[in-house]
């Protein structure tokens, strides 16, 4: 069998794949730098590592299983790819749950805390802040339960927060959620009302664009704050400046955006009350280390005869 990593591991990261693929069965792995390379090799694999472009799976008659670096698959899932039911696509939901949900919550802090105001203030040489919220014993309504929702989930436990949550599969609620519903209309609506806090946890899917648009957004507290740090698309961005020039909610934190980067002449830019970081919600300095491990452990499974972890299903786009 031939396995392809299209990923910047190190030489040592590499030679780790090279002997767990040899000590499981003798297996050729092949490490490539660039497109041209990978579509030279894919004729002959079977597996491929990290990134898949169309134009790589298209010439690669032989491959069945795909392990991606990527938690949300919106970006991946070309026609093709969706259509070969022989190949299986592992993503890594869950890997970067843990600092996806910090920057969800440091997004909420600075806006609560007013501490971009601080921040200007101090340039300015001024000892001045705004009011201040307090977000202890409120409210937050988290969309979706994957690891990102769970993660956040656990952080409002110290602010003794009530936690509600919608999710289109999981059913097993945790402890420390009060509710959690099935994902539809009624309940998202109920959600955004009766939250203090609304963090977006749920993949881009044709489901969830723009899920949260005028009509959601009138419904949410103007004491609220909207929070998204998955995937650019689930909020309606025109709507989300409409909402905050005209003080339906408090404020709004976003990692995320439709168009990356965010194009200059963004309304974005000079929207009131909105906290922006350019998409840095999944990245921590464990980052690397968490996806060679995750992508060697899995690949030994793939080589056991076990099935993958976290394999999608591609039609639904997680």
């Amino acid at each position: 069998m031939d396995i392809l990593v299209f990923y910047p591991f190190t030489p040592e990261q590499v030679e780790a794949f090279k002997a767990l693929a040899q000590e499981k069965g003798g297996h050729t792995v092949h490490f490539v730098k660039d497109e041209d390379e990978a579509i030279e090799l894919a004729p002959r694999v079977e597996v491929i590592l990290g990134y898949f472009p169309a134009a790589v799976c298209n010439a690669a008659p032989k491959l069945r299983w795909v392990q991606s670096f990527s938690t949300g698959m919106d970006k991946w899932l070309f026609p093709e790819i969706i259509e070969r039911d022989e190949v299986a696509i592992s993503n890594v939901a869950g890997l970067y749950a843990s600092q996806g949900a910090e920057h969800a919550w440091a997004l909420l802090l600075a806006l609560t805390r007013q501490i971009p105001t601080a921040v200007k203030n101090k340039e300015l040489r001024k000892w001045d802040a705004g009011p201040v919220i307090e977000i202890a014993g409120g409210t937050l309504g988290i969309i979706g339960m994957g690891g990102f929702g769970i993660e956040m989930a656990k952080r409002a436990q110290g602010y003794s927060m009530t936690v509600i949550a919608t999710d289109p599969v999981r059913t097993d609620k945790p402890s420390y959620v009060h509710e959690l519903r099935p994902m539809n209309e009624e309940n998202l609506h109920d959600l955004l009302r009766r939250s203090d806090v609304v963090m977006t946890a749920c993949p881009l899917t044709a489901e969830t664009y723009h899920l949260i648009s005028s009509e959601e957004l009138v419904l949410m507290k103007p004491s609220a704050y909207l929070i998204n740090v998955t995937r650019g698309g689930i909020v309606d961005e025109p709507a989300l400046v409409t909402a905050l020039e005209q003080g339906q909610i408090a404020g709004a934190g976003l990692d995320v955006t439709e168009v990356e980067p965010l194009p200059v002449d963004s309304p974005l830019w000079d929207a009131p009350n909105l906290i922006l970081t350019p998409h840095r919600a999944g990245a921590s300095q464990h980052r690397p280390r968490k996806i060679f491990e995750f992508f060697l452990e899995n690949l030994g499974r793939y080589l056991d005869g076990e099935r993958p972890r976290n394999v999608i299903d591609k039609r639904r786009g997680f």
